[in-house]
């Protein structure tokens, strides 16, 4: 896992679980050293936590007078998953046996991909994007399933395991295509499908907005990825794309059995089987997300020509300007990152009276630039500082941003040393961006970069 110690201790407590399974390496102390006391041990060897290695369960079956058999009901809880918490502390999210199924059920109909498949689980099972889409869609249709070892291992399983079909987040593709770029080869159709294992037929995108540059990279290679919408309130599918839907900059058409509608502010609303039983142990935030049924995402959304939903912003992270001017910073950052020079950044501008962005230079890219301007500098810090090197990176943002309206314009701008980190709190397990910690991280690079407008 990639959360703090103080994070998996407070998941651990407050969902009151009793045993706690683990990979190698996290010792006899618990997790980075940090464990709830609450946890509680069949065995005991003189501490308050045992811990069994695998090998030292029985393998043979207990007799069947000493098994419990155990049939789940519809309404059952299945799952407890704590959200990310971009806008506040983690919720434990309820989904039960009906939720998920008729969630897994409903996608592995509407994306009918066949039996004859094979898909390539990249996504952490501690998501339930990784276990409907993929391991209960798997399980529904059984076809199957190879899982990845690892992200950074991800493009060398696709040719080991040759997959039809690939769930991603847009940080896969968006490395698929930043890698075949940077080859210097003219990448065509061929080249890409080789790269993705050579089988490939669909692939599916969520968990953020895909940049408009990785998408239109993707089509104008005959690979277009199918990008849906969902929340883990939702198990999590709400919207996908089909070949006969699929439209650039859209997240597709509801599942057939969810409802969908956007409120009088544009905000997406949600009904059906899927929707969440509540959050465990808050019934105030479970009234505040569910209004007669009907699930608040919290998202800003629009219908397109074709009957596709568009996501525009979330709700809470409208920036209102010292104008009176509302901007969605999430909008003006997927048209930044459509720039290959970007590997990351963050829209800042709430009360001010224009915007400005803190930028993470893609290293390959900016060491390719410092190289073409022929510029001498001995240190990262002086080229992120270097005029000609802040002079590319003003006219690729104005570039990004040429039909956005004025006050969409980005004002000033920092280019970071460093990237913004799951470690350092900045983003979320999904790669969510933090913004209020962001802008603790980075509070001396903000009131300078204002100065200077």
């Amino acid at each position: 896992t990639s959360l703090a110690a103080s994070q998996i201790n407070e998941q651990i407590t407050h969902s009151g679980a009793k045993l706690l399974i683990v990979a190698a390496g996290f010792g006899e102390t618990g997790p980075r050293g940090q464990v709830s006391p609450k946890l509680a041990s069949p065995v005991r060897r003189g501490g308050p936590v045992h811990v069994m290695h695998h090998s030292d369960f029985p393998t043979e079956p207990a007799p069947p007078e000493s098994q419990t058999t155990y049939t789940p009901k519809p309404d059952d809880l299945a799952t407890i998953l704590y959200t990310s918490g971009t806008t506040g502390p983690p919720r434990g999210v309820m989904l039960t046996q009906r939720n998920i199924a008729a969630n897994a059920v409903a996608m592995a109909d509407e994306l009918d991909t066949g039996s004859v498949e094979t898909r390539l689980l990249l996504l952490p099972l501690s998501h339930i994007y990784a276990r409907t889409c993929d391991l209960y869609c798997w399980i529904y249709r059984g076809s199957r399933l190879v899982i990845a070892e690892s992200r950074e291992t991800a493009l060398r399983d696709c040719k080991l395991a040759q997959p039809t079909v690939i769930n991603a987040v847009p940080y896969f593709y968006q490395k698929v295509a930043d890698g075949l770029r940077s080859s210097g080869a003219h990448v065509d159709a061929a080249m890409l499908k080789a790269a993705l294992g050579g089988a490939v037929k669909m692939l599916f995108c969520g968990g953020a907005a895909l940049p408009a540059e990785v998408e239109r990279f993707f089509e104008e290679r005959d690979l277009p990825v199918m990008c849906g919408y969902g929340l883990t309130e939702a198990s999590p599918v709400i919207t996908a794309t089909t070949p006969a839907t699929y439209s650039t900059g859209s997240v597709g058409r509801p599942l057939p059995n969810v409802e969908v509608r956007l409120a009088a502010d544009g905000e997406v609303q949600v009904r059906g089987p899927s929707v969440m039983q509540g959050y465990w142990q808050n019934d105030a935030e479970t009234a505040r997300a569910i209004e007669d049924g009907w699930l608040h995402t919290g998202d800003l959304g629009q219908w397109d020509a074709k009957g596709n939903l568009r996501i525009v912003s979330r709700k809470k992270e409208m920036l209102v300007l010292a104008t009176g001017k509302k901007v969605a910073p999430t909008h003006i950052e997927q048209l930044l990152l459509g720039s290959p020079w970007i590997e990351q950044c963050c829209v800042l501008g709430e009360g001010r009276k224009c915007l400005a962005a803190l930028i993470v230079p893609n290293p390959d890219a900016l060491r390719a630039e410092i190289r073409r301007l022929r510029l001498w500098v001995w240190s990262r810090r002086r080229a992120l500082s270097h005029p000609k090197v802040l002079a590319h990176y003003r006219g690729e943002m104005d570039r990004c941003l040429a039909d956005a309206a004025e006050f969409e314009q980005v004002g000033a701008f920092t280019l970071l040393g460093r990237g913004l980190s799951i470690e350092h709190g900045e983003l979320t397990p999904k790669l969510s961006l933090c913004r209020n910690v962001i802008e603790r991280s980075f509070a001396n690079e903000i009131e300078a970069m204002y100065k200077t407008i």
